[in-house]
């Protein structure tokens, strides 16, 4: 009754849909990365659109290796080049994300309604990169309600803390 039993277990966990491991990313995440990929700057780069892709493999891309959900996101360095105001929508189906890099994109605002504040739906998103953009003041004042931040890099933007003086 054992070797029976034992493959009676292992063939129902090989073909359920909940196993612990996966074939690849999540679907949501898989599809909001393929949303952002117009707006990527490297010339015929191309992110699969295969169904069974595996975005978890893909370039600037680290997951969860239990879920297999998205949790680090590396876009700096220009890699953004067609996103000059940010969208927080393009981020928000990505649930697990821990650590956002936008650096060096030339982000000069925020789209109407989908500023930074709407970054604290990512209950998870502790490291936020956004140096060397050209954001103000106004553009991140919105940054205080994304509490879990433990890391937010804004060096290298135009960012003033009183008022601007002129001699």
């Amino acid at each position: 009754m054992g070797p029976i039993w034992f493959r009676v277990i292992f063939i129902t966990l090989l073909v359920s849909k909940d196993a612990v491991w996966s074939d690849g990313c999540c679907d949501e995440d898989r599809l909001a990365l393929l949303q952002l990929q117009p707006l990527l700057s490297l010339k015929g780069f191309n992110w699969t659109e295969e169904k069974g892709s595996d975005c978890c493999e893909w370039e600037w891309v680290e997951c969860n290796i239990t879920t297999r959900r998205l949790t680090q996101l590396s876009l700096g360095n220009g890699l953004l080049k067609y996103l000059e105001f940010f969208n927080a929508s393009l981020f928000l189906p990505f649930e697990e994300l821990k650590s956002l890099d936008l650096s060096g994109n030339g982000l000069v605002g925020c789209v109407e309604n989908e500023g930074f504040g709407k970054l604290s739906k990512l209950r998870h998103l502790e490291n936020l990169d956004l140096s060397y953009n050209r954001l103000n003041d106004s553009a991140l004042s919105s940054l205080s309600k994304t509490s879990t931040l433990k890391s937010l890099n804004l060096s290298g933007n135009v960012l003033f803390t009183g008022p601007h003086q002129t001699n």
